[in-house]
């Protein structure tokens, strides 16, 4: 095994990341000393890594990524493609189990943001929040995640959305504490899959969701999820004479929230992007009086052991979607 793990690592995929996340749990290096043993992980790797079996195979051949369709890289410029192709190629195996395991049929997707808010809200919903949204997404058939788990040489992106044998899923991918940092991102990439800005089997990876984007299909999504979550496009909130203190700031956001129906997360987000850089401090700060026991991840990791059906997956498959989510263990 130790030249093969030389040559994974030259792809930027270290031993270690190989033998915790890609390799089951029984897999011991010993096995591959037999012929069909080395064979069985060669087989492993290529499924979980997206590597091209044969380059795996042929040991003098440099190791290539499987072909895996259309893809769109909305990045700054300064990113090249190549730092998030491992990113992609993790993000397109999880959404492919994912929508294995998805047993809830695909509903009809609006088009229209204000569509989906009416429903959530319609539901008795008193804004659309995360778990408001999360719920939504399962229970129109898409699948969302949180992949937390990258080699430490792969870029991590915002987000990541595909369409997998017709199913759309959603991947998040940012570390963030706080729900409403995961809500916009997960309302931009909702977006996406409605605006069809994703090919058939296509994906799509966000570097990072920017409202300054110049790219036109950033700007489409970036408005879906305004509309999704505020009820209009462009929407501001903003003092007109003076900084609240971070406290003053929650307590605004809460009533706001209740009055205007948007989630007091993204009234607080908003409210500092639009007061400037400066004030972004106080913007999280309200953000740890709005919610002291933050665990926006926990909360993706919840929805998504509760609506897959493991069953459907392959031991070593649900292992390997368990390992890159950090989920720990099925339910």
């Amino acid at each position: 095994m130790k030249p093969l793990y030389r040559r994974l690592r030259e792809v930027g995929l270290s031993q270690d990341f190989v033998k915790k996340t890609a390799l089951p749990s029984w897999w011991e290096d010993d096995i591959a000393s037999n012929p069909a043993g080395y064979a069985q992980g060669l087989l492993l790797l290529s499924r979980h890594l997206g590597l091209d079996l044969r380059s795996l195979q042929e040991e003098s051949t440099p190791l290539r990524l499987r072909d895996f369709g259309t893809c769109k890289f909305k990045k700054r410029a300064d990113v090249s493609e190549d730092e998030l192709l491992l990113a992609r190629v993790m993000a397109t195996r999880a959404a492919q189990l994912a929508a294995e395991a998805t047993t809830t049929p695909l509903a009809l997707l609006p088009e229209n943001a204000e569509d989906i808010r009416q429903q959530i809200l319609g539901g008795g919903a008193p804004w659309v929040g995360l778990a408001e949204l999360l719920d939504w997404c399962w229970s129109a058939g898409i699948p969302v995640l949180h992949l937390d788990h990258f080699p430490k040489s792969a870029r991590r992106p915002d987000g990541f959305a595909a369409r997998v044998h017709g199913r759309p899923v959603i991947v998040l991918c940012r570390r963030a504490k706080f729900s409403a940092w995961l809500l916009f991102i997960l309302a931009h990439e909702l977006g996406h899959i409605a605006l069809n800005h994703i090919t058939e089997d296509g994906a799509l990876v966000d570097d990072y969701v920017d409202d300054a984007s110049l790219d036109v299909e950033e700007q489409q999504a970036n408005a879906f999820a305004e509309e999704l979550l505020t009820g209009q496009r462009g929407k501001r909130f903003m003092a007109a004479d003076r900084w609240p203190k971070a406290q003053q700031l929650a307590d605004d956001a809460r009533q706001l929230g209740r009055q205007s129906m948007v989630d007091p997360g993204h009234i607080a987000l908003n409210y500092a992007h639009s007061m400037g850089a400066d004030f972004y401090p106080v913007g999280v700060a309200a953000l740890k009086v709005l919610e002291p026991e933050a665990d926006a991840i926990g909360l993706v990791r919840e929805k998504m052991a509760e609506r897959l059906d493991w069953s459907r997956l392959p031991e070593d498959s649900s292992e390997f979607l368990l390992r890159v989510t950090q989920q720990g263990s099925a339910p």
